[in-house]
């Protein structure tokens, strides 16, 4: 992958684009939730916060799939039922 990346940029030169509205939605986002996660793995310990953290990528599936209109394939439905049995699973034997 870095080798792509270093043959895409000696070919293409090193470009980057990127919007000011979206970079600055970045760090406030990351100014805010940074120190949430720390003071919420202070408060409620590491597992917790950690199982809510995994939740991400089927919050997002599932957005994607309600408003995007977006259709799972095999791979991604193996994916989706894999990351929610194992936030079942380490939320029921309380990591």
């Amino acid at each position: 992958m870095i080798g792509a990346l270093i043959l895409k940029i000696a070919v293409e030169g090193f470009k980057v684009k990127i919007s000011g509205k979206v970079f600055l939605a970045g760090l406030i986002s990351y100014g805010i939730g940074g120190p949430l996660y720390v003071l919420s793995v202070d408060y409620a310990g590491i597992a917790v916060p950690t199982l809510i953290t995994a939740l991400s990528p089927v919050i997002t599936e599932v957005l994607a799939i309600v408003k995007l209109k977006e259709k799972l394939n095999l791979k991604s439905t193996l994916g989706f039922i894999a990351v929610i049995t194992g936030i079942i699973i380490a939320s029921i034997i309380g990591i």
